[in-house]
């Protein structure tokens, strides 16, 4: 498939601006996945964006071979919903080739981990990340007030659910449990707890009403309360175990 071939909905969404009053990372783009939704097979899933794909730790916008994604620097663009079909193209590439070029190491590493327990992997491209919100904010997604959340994923979440429907993804991975209940109440409410092993590990899987095979936990791979190597194994292993049961 070619890279400069993009979906009509894709391109749609690039093209839409950041609903008002919510704030979004400046001069960034909306990040439809991380890595190529049309090829993957597997998807995790999380809020939003890191403002450290546009930003580095001061602030100051990504250049050169430290840029993850494009911007509106990149493109010489100021305004992306009217801009030449071949800009937003830009965009839609340097999202699918995202783990080719400089990825943020210390946020996908840990789930791709968890990947490789099933046999698949974000560098491969048998695996990509989606997001319920497609900007990146700052301040990041927990210190947004209530309003600017709720306009974000009424804008958003109708993009995330069309990735699901009209690509081929087959796994759907949940990281952590604001994950899991926002998947319940905004998409889908089919997810059971699965047995976990030990420890505070706690594993939910069920299928979406389209026949998608969903899998989540309970710690956010890269929260703050020290997850360790053990856990992250535990959870791949029961990853593993499901998809095993389930996918093959």
């Amino acid at each position: 498939m070619s890279t400069d071939t993009i979906p009509d909905y894709i391109e749609a969404r690039i093209r839409r601006p950041a609903p008002d009053g919510v704030r979004v990372v400046e001069g960034s783009t909306p990040v439809v996945a991380f890595g190529d939704v049309r090829k993957a097979r597997v998807a995790t899933l999380g809020w939003n964006p890191s403002k450290a794909e546009f930003r580095d730790g001061d602030g100051r916008e990504l250049v050169g071979d430290s840029r993850r994604l494009e911007t509106l620097t990149s493109l010489n663009c100021q305004d992306l919903t009217t801009a030449p079909r071949a800009t937003v193209a830009r965009v839609f590439r340097g999202c699918n080739s995202y783990f080719s070029r400089h990825p943020y190491h210390r946020w996908f590493d840990r789930l791709d981990k968890v990947l490789k327990c099933a046999d698949y992997s974000f560098y491969d491209g048998s695996a990509c990340h989606l997001d319920l919100v497609q900007w990146a904010t700052d301040p990041v997604w927990s210190r947004l007030n209530r309003s600017e959340k709720e306009a974000l994923l009424r804008a958003d979440l109708p993009m995330l659910f069309r990735q699901l429907e009209l690509e081929h993804i087959r796994l759907l991975l949940l990281n952590g449990k604001g994950i899991v209940r926002a998947y319940r109440e905004r998409v889908a409410l089919a997810l059971e707890e699965a047995p976990a092993r030990r420890g505070r590990v706690e594993i939910y899987a069920g299928r979406s009403p389209r026949g998608l095979l969903v899998v989540g936990w309970n710690i956010n791979l890269q929260g703050s309360f020290g997850v360790s190597n053990h856990e992250i194994a535990e959870i791949g292993a029961k990853v593993a175990d499901i998809v095993g049961a389930n996918l093959r």
